[in-house]
This record gives structure tokens, C-alpha cells and sequence, in this order.
């Protein structure tokens, strides 16, 4: 049986979702009602799948998948939402989610997902597919051209270096790294060290080294 934790909010959806997975190759091992507690599920049960709903309290489904994706948990993630909005999608394709339902889809989409998913491949609400396609399209066409010591930093900041280890392997002062971090957040659009870490390989990829 493969292994599944359910983490959302709605009693309705937990139940209908349990009824679904009934007879299939799919076990609900176990459920939680907001993102701290699927991440306690996670580490608890490590399921081979997280079915995860965005909009939860305490801590919503980006966050969560965000500290997954920090933490090297193994457990592949399945997007089950009502709406996501297009930030959102594209974090969830930087963060390698392995699917997203929509709520409003056919039942059959989900199981189809987890089957995907299981076997190792990725599978996308084709609603969903169709916007990311769009957005990254756009995304291209709006590259920022990323200078080489700014590309280096990423990947500094993407090894877990401190700011006093970055300035002693370029070989400037700690004040000047923290310097060229804002200057690289304020470029990219991002709010932390901690964004521009979990999305180092996004930023680092050819569509951003174009002038």
C-alpha cells in the first residue's frame, strides 16, 4: 500500500477524500487539520505522498512545502487546492511539486495524480498546466540578466554559506556580501535569504543569464 498523509482544514474533504482512496492502492495513514500538524504527521508517519491543501491555519501549504523542500523530507507533495493564484503556481513549480489537484476537477483526476505521482512521474491539473505554461512563457520573456558575481553569490547562499563564509571566498568584507544580497533580492523580487535559497536553482537556470 502506498502511504498518504491528508493535511486540510475541512472535515468534508478529509471524509470525501477517505471514501475515494477506499479499495484502491492508496492508504490514508494519516490527517491533519493545519500545516503544523501535517508537518508533524510527516515526520511522524513518513508517507510516501503528502496530499496538501494551500489554504490552512497556522501554517498554509506553501509554507509547509517550503520547510520540506528545506529540510530534505522524501515524502512527495500533491497540491489539492480549491484556487491558487499565479506566485503561488510558480513557486510550487520551483519548489518540484509532484502534483496539483484542483478541488473542482473529476475525483478521477486525483487518483490518476496519485498514480502518476507513485510511480515516479508528475502530473498537473491541466487547468493549472495551461497557466504555468503561460506564465512561464512570460517569465522567459522578462529574464533578468543575473551578472556572474550575483549568480555566484546564489550559489553560495544555495550551499548554506554564512555571510562572514561568502565574504571570506570572494574576498571582501562581510558588510559588502550583505550588501550585494539586497541588491540581489531587490533584482529578483524576493523578501529573504531564505526565498533566494530554495529557489537558487530557479534563479540559476539559462533564462536568467540572458542580458
Amino acid at each position: 500500500m502506498i502511504r498518504i498523509v491528508l493535511a486540510d482544514d475541512h472535515p468534508m474533504i478529509r471524509t470525501a477524500i477517505e471514501v475515494l482512496l477506499r479499495d484502491t492502492q492508496f492508504e490514508l495513514a494519516g490527517t491533519a487539520m493545519n500545516g503544523v500538524g501535517a508537518l508533524t504527521e510527516v515526520e511522524r508517519l513518513r508517507p510516501d505522498i503528502l496530499l496538501v491543501d494551500l489554504e490552512m491555519p497556522e501554517l498554509g501549504g506553501m509554507g509547509v512545502i517550503r520547510k520540506l523542500r528545506t529540510d530534505r523530507m522524501t515524502a512527495k507533495v500533491i497540491v489539492l487546492t480549491a484556487a491558487i493564484d499565479d506566485s503561488s503556481l510558480m513557486e510550487a513549480r520551483s519548489l518540484r511539486v509532484n502534483g496539483m489537484v484542483l478541488k473542482n476537477s473529476d475525483p478521477a483526476y486525483l487518483i490518476e495524480c496519485l498514480e502518476a505521482v507513485s510511480a515516479g512521474r508528475s502530473w498537473i491539473d491541466p487547468e493549472l498546466q495551461a497557466r504555468a505554461d503561460t506564465l512561464a512563457e512570460t517569465f522567459r520573456g522578462d529574464a533578468v540578466a543575473l551578472a556572474p558575481r550575483e549568480r555566484q553569490l546564489i550559489r553560495y547562499v544555495r550551499r548554506g554559506l554564512r555571510n562572514r563564509e561568502i565574504a571570506a571566498e570572494l574576498g571582501v568584507t562581510e558588510g559588502t556580501v550583505k550588501v550585494y544580497l539586497h541588491a540581489v533580492f531587490e533584482k529578483l523580487g524576493i523578501k529573504n535569504r531564505t526565498e533566494l535559497a530554495i529557489r537558487a536553482d530557479e534563479f540559476l537556470t539559462e533564462s536568467f543569464s540572458r542580458s
